[in-house]
């Protein structure tokens, strides 16, 4: 009697304990956190919130396990090296666009989009204390970037479309309560990270490769900011990229997933308005 409570209470814990993300898409053999790392290219759903233990719970990647992240695009002359540095190496990232820039130049966000890389929202006009401003005043700084991305891949096919992800990165990493709140209540996932390169302190190119190395090593991996705007970036990326995989990190892209953006879409008072 006592052999078979303990194997119905073996079967019940099975199915009553979380699982962990699974991994999906063409090339991906992610384990969970403490397996191996993920092959370039592939993709993690995650669920609504917000993620980066820089200021929230940890992106639940599997160890040195790195996700690719660009914010400030896109950039007239640079978005195209970057994306053909990636391609080279079967790396798939997302891009957190402003949407002034956006608007001045959709055919970057259309080949950002077609390339297989994803593009999310990083503001209108990039304010670094939005979270100060008038409530009305930060829904419209999301409301117009989601819609220049949404008028940039119009014409597109739906594959192409759906690429726009339902995700925002504050200006700055400067977040508001209000704001996230208001964003995770229409699905949108509100994204920090475990690291940054420091780029954008105009820092050289081997300081970037040091200090990013060093990030990653100490996190063992999760979601990096970079910014396509910074040549001393897009200089050391290619090396940087390759020192880390000589280290035994991987890349994966994180995406909300089908349902996700289907979540989004669905939400009261929508943010995310294009199939």
């Amino acid at each position: 009697m006592l052999r078979v409570s303990l194997i119905i209470l073996t079967v019940l814990f099975a199915v009553w304990l979380p699982h962990p993300p699974q991994a999906t898409g063409a090339g991906t053999d992610q384990e969970p956190a403490g397996g191996a790392p993920a092959t370039a290219g592939g993709v993690l759903d995650i669920d609504p919130g917000r993620y980066g233990s820089i200021q929230h719970v940890r992106t639940p990647l599997p160890r040195r396990t790195i996700a690719l992240t660009f914010d400030d695009g896109p950039d007239a002359t640079r978005s195209g090296q970057v994306l053909d540095i990636l391609d080279a190496r079967d790396i798939k990232a997302t891009f957190f666009y402003v949407g002034v820039y956006a608007r001045m130049h959709p055919e970057r966000v259309v080949a950002t989009a077609r390339r297989g890389h994803n593009v999310a929202c990083h503001s209108w006009s990039h304010p670094t204390h939005l979270r100060s401003w008038s409530q009305s005043a930060q829904q419209s700084e999301v409301r117009r970037c989601f819609g220049a991305l949404e008028a940039a891949l119009a014409g597109e096919p739906p594959e192409v479309r759906a690429r726009l992800e339902p995700m925002f990165r504050f200006p700055g990493l400067n977040e508001g309560p209000w704001l996230a709140g208001w964003l995770n209540s229409r699905g949108i996932l509100v994204m920090s990270a475990e690291g940054g390169t420091d780029d954008w302190r105009g820092i050289s190119s081997a300081e970037i490769h040091r200090r990013t190395l060093n990030v990653m090593e100490a996190s063992d991996g999760g979601m990096l900011i970079l910014h396509e705007t910074r040549p001393n970036m897009i200089a050391a990326l290619p090396g940087l990229l390759d020192e880390l995989v000589a280290r035994g990190f991987g890349f994966v892209q994180v995406t909300a997933g089908s349902e996700g953006r289907e979540r989004a879409l669905a939400s009261e008072d929508a943010v995310l308005l294009s199939r």
